[in-house]
């Protein structure tokens, strides 16, 4: 199902939502696609070495730090953008959040989306598409072909679903604001304790 300028209600998305629309053409996705993988960047996998997600830099890389921590990109004031395949749902239970502000542009594909409830606006609740109620209840949204939104710092999520060979994204960071983690019992855990990884 391909979508055409699906907007955020905020007009100032307006551009974003052009460039979505222009961004999942398929000649021009195909194009994104294709110059993305002459520049890889590293995959994730889950605990048993399956690919989770598929990742390739489009502009302005960042490069990864000894401990898997990322320096910075070279043009700082810029977006960094890479084109992602996320193939399967988190695996985590819990939210997760973003070391920065990011915006992503479905190219491709579909994925379900939760987030928290009690953090939404109105306008962001007469959006969802339904709801879990587990042990917190959490907004679900339907993240179709030129869907184009923005996730801040600090904002917690989880990819619950995929369409049927995964999904391709266009994803745009900014400078880091901070570390990423989950929310686990209203409490920030930082990454690595939570997934048990050593430094």
């Amino acid at each position: 199902m391909r979508g055409f300028f699906i907007l955020e209600p905020h007009m100032r998305n307006l551009p974003w939502a052009i460039a979505a629309w222009i961004a999942t053409r398929p000649a021009i996705t195909d194009l994104i696609i294709r110059r993305a993988q002459r520049t890889p960047y590293s995959n994730i996998t889950g605990p048993d070495g399956s690919l989770y997600m598929g990742r390739w830099w489009v502009f302005n890389p960042y490069t990864r730090l000894p401990g898997g921590e990322t320096a910075p990109a070279r043009w700082k004031w810029l977006p960094s953008i890479r084109v992602h395949h996320i193939m399967r749902p988190d695996n985590d239970r819990h939210l997760h959040d973003h070391p920065w502000n990011a915006r992503t542009i479905v190219l491709r594909g579909w994925y379900t989306e939760e987030r928290p409830w009690a953090s939404l606006s109105e306008s962001d609740l007469d959006a969802a598409d339904g709801m879990a109620i587990g042990d917190e209840t959490r907004a679900i949204f339907h993240r179709v072909s030129g869907y184009t939104g923005r996730l801040m710092f600090g904002q917690y999520h989880r990819i619950s679903s995929v369409s049927s060979g995964g999904v391709w994204t266009l994803f745009l960071t900014w400078r880091k604001r901070g570390t990423w983690g989950f929310a686990v019992d209203g409490e920030k855990v930082p990454w690595r304790q939570y997934l048990n990884v050593s430094e």
